[in-house]
């Protein structure tokens, strides 16, 4: 449900006001979810990986495993 506003005090000068800053700060928000997917079809919704914040757990590369695994534990 909209939320609605009474906005009959405001003068001609104080709605064009409230307009701008409202169409700046909407412009931000889509800005800032520019890098983010929609939801898939599947309701999955992915991210941005190059965001410091996306959240991925990264996992090792097969050199890594080889390299590192042995220290361990893992056997080759």
């Amino acid at each position: 449900m909209a939320k609605t506003f009474d906005l009959s005090d405001l003068s001609e000068g104080e709605l064009t006001a409230l307009i701008e800053e409202a169409v700046s700060l909407r412009e931000t928000l889509r800005t800032s979810r520019e890098r983010e997917r929609t939801t898939a079809a599947d309701g999955s919704k992915g991210q941005d990986v190059h965001d410091p914040d996306h959240g991925v757990i990264t996992a090792p590369t097969p050199r890594q495993v080889k390299e590192e695994g042995p220290a361990h534990g893992a056997t080759k």
